[in-house]
C-alpha cells in the first residue's frame, strides 16, 4: 500500500512539472536539441595554374629588359604561366601549417627563357577575426642567360576581418625580411629578382570581399602601399648607368578579382590590376603600368 501512494504521488508531481507555469500562455516545455558543428578536417590541398600578362612583383616588372640605360619604355614586359600546390596540415581549430611549390616560366623571349621555383612554409594561428602569420619562403631562378639567383626570406603578418554584412574588408600588414646570400650590386645583370642580405619590404593591403551571387559569384578589390628597405633598386647617376639600394615609398596598387565557384572543388578567378610606382624599380618599370590574368583552382 505504502508503495501505491508512492508511485500515485510520484505521478502527480509528474503531471504538475509538465504543466505550463502561466495559465493561458500556451508555453511548454521543449527538448533541447543539441547540434554538433562539423569537425574541422585536418588538412587542406589545393592545386591551380594561371597566366598573368606581366610579372609584377612587389611593384617591379621583372620580365622586362626596356630599351637600355635602365629605359623601361622599350618593351612592357612579358607574360608568365604558372603552376602550384599547396598542403596545409589543420594542426588545432586555430592552428594551422602549410608548405606549397610554386613553379613559373616566362612566356616570351626575355631573360632567355625564364624559369622560377618558389617554396613558402607558413604557420598561421587564429584568434577569433584575428589572423597571425609567419612565414619562409624559398626562391630560386634558374639560370639561363644570367647568373644563378636564389633568396632565403622571413615574413610576420598580422591580419583582421571585419563583417559589415553586405561585404568583409580586411586589413593586413606584412613585413619580409631577406636572410640572403648578399648581391653585388656593381656586377648585376638585369638584376631583378636579386635581392640583398638584410634588405625587406613592407606590405600594408586592404582587401574586401563582396557577394554577388548566392556563394557562387563574389568580387574581391584590393589596394596596397608598398615600403622599399634596399629591397628593390632603382636606376642611379644622371645618365641612369647602374643601380642603386633606396629606401622609401616603392608603389601603390590596386585591383580586383572575380571568383567564380563552379562547384564546391573548382574556382576559376579573372582579374585586373594597376600599379603607381614612385621610382623606376630596376630600371624596368613604367611609372604607370596595367595587368590582369586568370586562374583555376582546384580543392581537396
Amino acid at each position: 500500500m505504502k508503495l501505491t501512494q508512492k508511485i500515485v504521488a510520484l505521478t502527480g508531481i509528474v503531471a504538475f512539472a509538465a504543466t505550463p507555469l502561466f495559465a493561458g500562455t500556451g508555453k511548454t516545455f521543449k527538448e533541447t536539441v543539441v547540434v554538433e558543428e562539423e569537425a574541422t578536417p585536418w588538412y587542406n590541398a589545393s592545386l591551380s595554374t594561371g597566366f598573368d600578362s606581366l610579372y609584377m612583383f612587389r611593384g617591379a616588372n621583372l620580365l622586362n629588359t626596356g630599351n637600355g640605360n635602365n629605359d623601361p619604355w622599350g618593351s612592357y614586359g612579358d607574360s608568365l604561366y604558372w603552376t602550384s600546390t599547396s598542403f596545409t596540415w589543420n594542426i588545432t581549430e586555430n592552428d594551422s601549417l602549410s608548405i606549397g611549390a610554386w613553379m613559373a616560366f616566362g612566356l616570351g623571349n626575355i631573360r632567355g627563357g625564364y624559369r622560377e621555383l618558389d617554396i613558402p612554409i607558413n604557420y598561421t594561428h587564429t584568434m577569433g577575426d584575428l589572423a597571425l602569420g609567419l612565414g619562409y619562403t624559398f626562391y630560386y631562378i634558374f639560370p639561363q642567360d644570367f647568373k644563378d639567383q636564389y633568396a632565403n626570406e622571413l615574413n610576420v603578418s598580422a591580419a583582421y576581418t571585419v563583417d559589415l554584412g553586405f561585404m568583409s574588408l580586411t586589413p593586413k600588414i606584412t613585413y619580409f625580411f631577406n636572410l640572403g646570400p648578399d648581391r653585388d650590386v656593381d656586377s648585376l645583370d638585369l638584376g631583378a629578382g636579386s635581392n640583398g642580405m638584410a634588405t625587406s619590404y613592407l606590405d600594408l593591403r586592404l582587401t574586401g570581399n563582396i557577394p554577388v551571387y548566392k556563394e557562387i559569384v563574389s568580387l574581391s578589390p584590393y589596394t596596397a602601399l608598398g615600403m622599399n628597405f634596399g629591397y628593390n633598386l632603382e636606376p642611379s647617376g644622371s645618365t641612369n648607368s647602374g643601380l642603386q639600394e633606396f629606401n622609401g615609398f616603392n608603389n601603390w596598387e590596386l585591383g580586383v578579382s572575380l571568383p567564380v565557384a563552379i562547384n564546391d572543388n573548382i574556382t576559376l578567378t579573372g582579374y585586373v590590376a594597376y600599379s603607381y610606382a614612385f621610382v623606376n624599380l630596376w630600371g624596368t618599370t613604367v611609372p604607370s603600368t596595367f595587368w590582369g590574368g586568370a586562374n583555376i583552382a582546384f580543392a581537396f
